[in-house]
């Protein structure tokens, strides 16, 4: 698989999963893990299943596609840095396991019959710290992509600068959310760091789309320089 078509698979999952991001966290988990209609927590589930069997297949979406950035970023940058591509694709392989592990917590309330709303909350609860750990680990791996986009050298500065604040950020909102630390100053950091967070990798994606793994001018000139030159041999007339 070459370099462009690389770029352009990791670029549209990124997207995409934001996409479904928006409809899972932004959305459907709100509706039930904090109900507002007046209804438990194990009524709501019961009366909308449909979306939450939609919010399950949206987290399922979501794992799949960070499992194939996984490895076509390794892939990308692997001529850039061996070992750090080897290693930040790893930590985003561990943080998709954590977050599949932390998914089942989800899937547990729609399959046991003797579930109470106490034991939903927990459930939702145990959701959130798995994924919130999970998050620090994805930190590190934004981080050391970000140092990745530095070194290939065709990503603007401003890109892998975006994105290595972007990974100091999820790994200390995430570090701090786990640790207890006040609620009200993490919930405004987070809001503060949200506009990085969320443009680093997205940025990185659009410019997959529209410029990553495309040979420039540059390139072609030295392959074209590489090749040596062939003189042309004059054959002997024949008698």
């Amino acid at each position: 698989m070459n370099q462009r078509k690389l770029a352009l698979i990791s670029g549209w999952s990124i997207v995409i999963m934001a996409i479904a991001a928006a409809f899972v966290f932004g959305y459907a988990l709100p509706e039930f893990s904090t109900p507002n209609s007046g209804d438990t927590i194990q009524a709501s589930i019961k009366k909308r299943q449909g979306l939450y069997l939609a919010m399950l297949g949206g987290l399922l979406f979501i794992l799949i596609l960070d499992a194939i950035v996984s490895y076509t970023f390794y892939k990308f940058f692997v001529k850039d840095n061996r070992i750090l591509a080897s290693i930040s694709g790893g930590l985003r392989f561990i943080y998709t396991l954590i977050f599949s592990f932390g998914t089942l917590f989800l899937i547990r309330n729609i399959t046991s019959d003797a579930a109470s709303d106490e034991w939903i909350s927990s459930n939702f609860q145990s959701f959130q710290n798995t994924w919130t750990f999970g998050l620090i680990i994805f930190g590190i791996h934004i981080l050391l992509l970000g140092y990745l986009m530095k070194l290939h050298g065709r990503i603007h500065f401003t890109l892998w600068v975006l994105a290595s604040i972007a990974g100091c950020s999820y790994s200390l909102v995430s570090s701090l959310k786990l640790m207890g630390f006040d609620p009200e100053f993490t919930a405004k950091l987070e809001m503060i760091l949200a506009l990085p967070m969320t443009i680093g990798e997205l940025g990185l994606a659009v410019w997959m789309i529209v410029k990553g793994g495309k040979i420039h001018d540059s390139d072609r000139l030295k392959v074209a320089t590489s090749q040596p030159m062939r003189i042309p041999t004059l054959s002997k007339p024949q008698k």
